[in-house]
Order: C-alpha cells, then sequence, then structure tokens
C-alpha cells in the first residue's frame, strides 16, 4: 500500500468561534512554505465529527498534527489521530471561543507565533476516555453533567461569534434560575455514591476562563498523574444548590464546605433519569458512563 509522507497535518475547523481562521490559516501556510515543510490540509466547514475521519493508513505524519480551531476541534483531533494510529504529536492554534485547552498549557500566543512548531518541544498529557458502552469519545480538559450540560446545549453559535466567551457567561447566569435536580451513582474503587446533585465535572487538568472567573483553578488538578478530580454540588434545596454552583466556578479551591469531590483512576457514573453530558466544550451522549484513562499519554508541541 503507497503511504503519502507529510510533514505537518493542518485541520482547520472553520466553524469555531473566531471569525480570522482563515488569515491565522494563510499566515501558517506561508510559514510553512518558507520553511520548505509538507503539509497536508484538512478543512471541516460543515459540522462532521473530525473523529470519524478515516485515512487507512494511507499517510504518515513525520512531525505533528496541527489543531487550528476551539476546545471541541482539539478532543476531537486527538480521537481522529488516535483512531488512524498517527504518532506525531498535537500542535494547536487556537481558534474557538473560550479555548481552555491552549490557556492551560500557554498556547494562546501560538495564535501569531508558528516557531514553535519547528523546535519540538514536547510535553505529555494524560488522556481520558469517557465510554458511552456503544460509542467513546477522549478528552484532555474534562466533562460535564447537569449544570454545565444545560447551559451550554442553550448556547447559540451565532450569539458566541459575537459575544465569544461572554456567552458562555451570560446563559450560565440565566441557567441558575432553573437548576434541576439529577440523581446520580458515583462509583469508583471500593466507593459508592448515591446523591442527587445540579452540577457534577470530571477534571484532567485546571481550567480558567478569565482571571476573575477561575473555573474551579486548583493546584491538585494535574494533567499528567492518571487521576481525575471530580467535584460535585448536592441539591439539598435550591438556595444551597446556587450557592454552590457559583462558589466552584467564582472561588475556586475555597469551595466553603459546598462543594464535594472525589480523586480516583476511574470512575463510573449512572443515573435512573436522562442526563446528557459535555466532554471538553462539546455536547455527547447521556449517562451510563465509564472514564478511565487511555494507555498512553498525548505528545503536546508546546513553546
Amino acid at each position: 500500500m503507497h503511504q503519502e509522507e507529510y510533514d505537518f497535518e493542518l485541520i482547520v475547523n472553520y466553524l469555531s468561534g473566531n471569525n480570522g481562521t482563515e488569515k491565522i490559516v494563510e499566515k501558517i501556510k506561508k510559514f510553512l512554505d518558507q520553511k520548505n515543510q509538507k503539509y497536508k490540509l484538512v478543512e471541516i466547514v460543515k459540522p462532521i465529527p473530525i473523529s470519524k475521519l478515516f485515512e487507512n493508513g494511507k499517510i504518515l505524519i513525520k512531525k505533528g498534527v496541527v489543531c487550528i480551531g476551539g476546545d471541541g476541534t482539539v478532543s476531537e483531533t486527538l480521537g481522529y489521530m488516535l483512531k488512524n494510529n498517527i504518532k506525531a504529536p498535537l500542535a494547536v492554534i487556537p481558534t474557538g471561543t473560550a479555548n481552555f485547552i491552549a490557556t492551560a498549557f500557554k498556547m494562546v500566543k501560538n495564535r501569531e507565533n508558528f516557531e514553535f512548531l519547528m523546535k519540538g518541544k514536547i510535553k505529555e498529557v494524560d488522556i481520558g476516555v469517557i465510554d458511552y458502552g456503544d460509542e467513546k469519545n477522549f478528552f484532555l480538559l474534562g466533562i460535564g453533567l447537569g449544570f454545565q450540560e444545560n447551559f451550554l446545549r442553550i448556547t447559540k453559535d451565532r450569539l458566541k461569534s459575537c459575544l465569544g466567551i461572554f456567552s458562555y457567561i451570560i446563559f450560565a447566569l440565566t441557567k441558575l434560575i432553573t437548576l434541576k435536580k439529577i440523581p446520580v451513582k458515583i462509583s469508583f474503587g471500593q466507593e459508592e455514591i448515591n446523591t442527587k446533585i445540579c452540577f457534577l465535572t470530571v477534571l484532567n487538568m485546571q481550567a480558567s476562563v478569565l482571571k476573575v472567573f477561575p473555573f474551579f483553578k486548583d493546584n491538585k488538578v494535574r494533567s499528567d498523574d492518571k487521576i481525575f478530580d471530580l467535584y460535585y454540588v448536592e441539591y439539598k434545596n435550591y438556595f444551597l444548590a446556587v450557592l454552590g454552583t457559583l462558589v466552584f466556578h467564582l472561588f475556586g479551591k475555597l469551595n466553603f464546605g459546598l462543594v464535594k469531590s472525589a480523586r480516583a483512576e476511574r470512575f463510573t457514573l449512572e443515573s435512573p433519569v436522562f442526563c446528557g453530558t459535555q466532554v471538553d466544550g462539546e455536547l455527547r451522549s447521556c449517562l451510563p458512563v465509564k472514564i478511565y484513562f487511555h494507555s498512553e499519554p498525548c505528545r503536546f508541541l508546546v513553546s
């Protein structure tokens, strides 16, 4: 079987939050041309799962797969690489709405400076797997259900393109008015927790939105320790549910006893009612799910 060789593969999601994607693509193409690098361009112009793209072993990427998009695009690109057995490291040029992953690794400045692609500096990051039974998704940041999944579901792309990250905050505030009570069973190791929650998240890495909106930035949440950090707010009454949700997102690790947590290598989440999930900012399937780590880490090209 003939195999085409490329230095880089560019996966561009024109549907991500930033309207300047076209200019960034032209700049990186010019940069690679000047460096005499051979590259393959994959352009996403309509809603299709990148992870479903299948190369059937026809290409060899030697230096890196460059993802140009937001957090969901990064996770989908990771899935594409794993399913196609692409061993090259992953690079991120952030053009999404929130860009949590790029921010976590200080990659935001890579929007205009592509020299890091040629230096080959690597950072390894654990890969999370969320297994719905009939399908699997890969994630780097984390998953969420309840409050996070609900406001993400109503976030409109048009508003996201106009207001960017503030669209998330606006919709989040509106969903606080109608917090739902969800019965959930959390299983890990030999332990089992049966409770009712309004919010639950499983994090693989720290996340921050704005300096004034830390989204529970906690130093013990690390992306290279093969441990997930699970946080949830119990729904005892509406007042405590709202207060706990706000505390988690606004005050970081100062949870004032309102946010409960658990740490483990694997979690199973189940519910007797329909409960959807979001994975790295993208809406996915519903509970039950198993959450565990992929056998190998993701190799990131970083500056």
